[in-house]
């Protein structure tokens, strides 16, 4: 079993200097069956891990949490206050390739949800398109069988605005794009623990921090 203390007096492989970081802020126990534990030592600014579903932070107790090698842990703030690295810095420290692998992939995945919203989006106007178009080619017809259901095409065209309206609303594609760049961000920290920039897609594509060049 091994214990990692975390902080500014910690004996984590790294330096942490964030004023947001208490100098015990929390440990990782490593035990004998290769389980890891993150706990939090009563910190003032709290102990976080993030969700790599969601991309939202998690609060740790003192109680622990199990993380994994790949585990995403904060100190405090997600900024310079603050200290965000990968678990797997703790035991191999300065070798951030799977990390970066992993932020790589992670856009990936972000990359193909804006492709799909874009294509729903495209399938939604099309769809709205073809229902007007086979409602106008309908309303000319039935006007002209019968001249006397004057401003058929009136009523017409005002059902299809609020159908197209509807479609719109129900499907709001810059909405969820928009969701979607937020997320991305989330997991675009830089891996080195003595950096607190959010890399560029250029900078995960390229598997290295313009700054720090880790």
């Amino acid at each position: 079993m091994k214990t990692i203390t975390l902080g500014k007096s910690g004996d984590q492989p790294f330096k942490i200097n964030g004023i947001g970081v208490s100098k015990v802020h929390a440990t990782v126990t490593i035990d004998d069956y290769g389980r890891w534990i993150l706990a939090d030592c009563n910190s003032t600014n709290g102990t976080f891990v993030r969700n790599e579903t969601t991309g939202e932070l998690m609060r740790v107790g003192p109680q622990g949490m199990q993380i994994s090698e790949m585990s995403f842990i904060v100190l405090g703030a997600d900024n310079s206050a603050g200290c965000c690295f990968y678990a797997k810095q703790l035991t191999n420290p300065g070798d951030y390739v799977d990390e970066h692998l992993y932020m790589r992939n992670k856009k990936l995945e972000f990359d193909q949800e804006e492709e799909n919203v874009t294509k729903r989006a495209k399938w939604v106007r099309l769809s709205i398109f073809i229902v007007m178009l086979v409602f106008t080619i309908g309303t000319v017809f039935w006007q002209l069988a019968d001249p006397k259901s004057t401003g058929m095409m009136f009523h017409v065209y005002r059902g299809l605005s609020l159908l197209t309206m509807g479609a719109t609303t129900f499907y709001d594609a810059q909405g969820k794009r928009s969701k979607i760049i937020k997320k991305r961000k989330l997991f675009s920290q830089c891996p080195n623990p003595e950096c607190d920039r959010k890399l560029s897609s250029d900078e995960i594509e390229n598997l290295k921090c313009g700054r720090c060049q880790k």
